[in-house]
């Protein structure tokens, strides 16, 4: 082989590599990402800690948190179980088929089976959360049927949080918000233990710990008046992390009524709690995401995310 015939080649595989190189770096970037799947078996309170998941996701394109909830409005655990057995006794029966996907309604086997899941999350309704009693049988339960169609995938549990303080389920002095999260706590940490040392999402902790801080303080506003409330007004709810007082239209007759929901998290609450679910399943440092809820503050976000680098900070030191 000459020298010219040398340098033909030389030239020729030089344009090759060339044309290559844009490629090859992209399928070395997306080579580097990681992306985890996970499916949440769960109610609305799944959907709330996952409300921000593709804004968050936007913000840190390296990292990505693949989430679907096999979602039921108010679904404690035993429940899930029941709907399973059914369609596993009766396949067409659509009362086993109660998760909307789409237009659509699966069952927990076809969720289970639609994806190669990473992580399988598991809860309970948050009215049953502080009793232990109700988790039992049905999370081993879950967990079995899980592990039969999802042996690979490993399962977590997903702590929910305690409802706000000035919530009716307090009033009349028997319980209290933080008496709610200490029950909760335990249990959520007892079935997991007995379920074979799963780990927990701490998202109930996230928000207690927050609510702790002297910068992050919820207050009930004891000036406004209630009987005389007109729409919009509303009382003060700075640093709450659940929906609270908002107003309602009746849909037969338009009227709108003021009412509370001590419940569900709001915009706050649920950045918070996205951004839990975000480092326990990344292992990211939430504290470097930028995104930022419409209508928050980036210093009220800055402690968010501080509490949540915080709070799994600390949960990693125990499970």
């Amino acid at each position: 082989m000459n020298y010219r015939t040398i340098k033909c080649l030389v030239i020729v595989l030089t344009a090759m590599l060339a044309g290559r190189l844009p490629l090859l770096a992209r399928e070395a970037a997306t080579a580097a990402k990681k992306a985890v799947k996970v499916l949440a078996v769960g109610n609305s309170f799944a959907g709330n800690a996952n409300q921000y998941c593709k804004k968050l996701n936007e913000a840190d394109p390296d990292n990505q948190l693949l989430l679907t909830v096999a979602y039921i409005g108010g679904c404690p655990l035993d429940k899930h179980v029941k709907l399973a057995k059914i369609n596993e006794e009766a396949p067409d029966d659509p009362q086993g088929k109660p998760y909307p996907v789409g237009k659509e309604k699966k069952s927990l086997k076809e969720m289970l089976t639609a994806d190669k899941w990473d992580y399988v999350t598991i809860q309970q309704a948050s009215w049953l959360s502080p009793d232990i009693n109700t988790y039992r049988p049905w999370a081993k339960e879950l967990c079995d049927y899980i592990k039969k169609y999802c042996p690979e995938a490993k399962i977590v549990v997903f702590e929910t949080w305690a409802y706000r303080s000035d919530d009716p389920m307090f009033k009349a002095g028997k319980k209290t918000s933080e008496e709610m999260y200490n029950k909760l706590h335990a249990a959520y940490q007892t079935i997991a233990a007995e379920s074979g040392g799963l780990r927990i999402i701490p998202v109930g902790t996230a928000f207690h710990n927050a609510l702790a801080r002297p910068d992050w303080q919820y207050k009930a506003d004891s000036n406004f008046d209630f009987a005389k409330a007109e729409f919009p007004a509303l009382p003060e709810q700075e640093h709450s992390l659940n929906v609270g007082w908002n107003w309602n239209t009746d849909k037969k007759t338009g009227s709108k009524k003021i009412k509370i929901d001590g419940h569900h998290a709001n915009s706050a609450g649920c950045f918070l709690a996205g951004l839990v679910w975000r480092e326990f399943f990344l292992g990211v440092d939430v504290r470097n995401n930028k995104f930022v809820p419409e209508k928050m503050s980036e210093a009220d976000a800055a402690i968010l995310r501080q509490v949540a680098h915080d709070t799994m900070a600390a949960a990693k030191t125990v499970q």
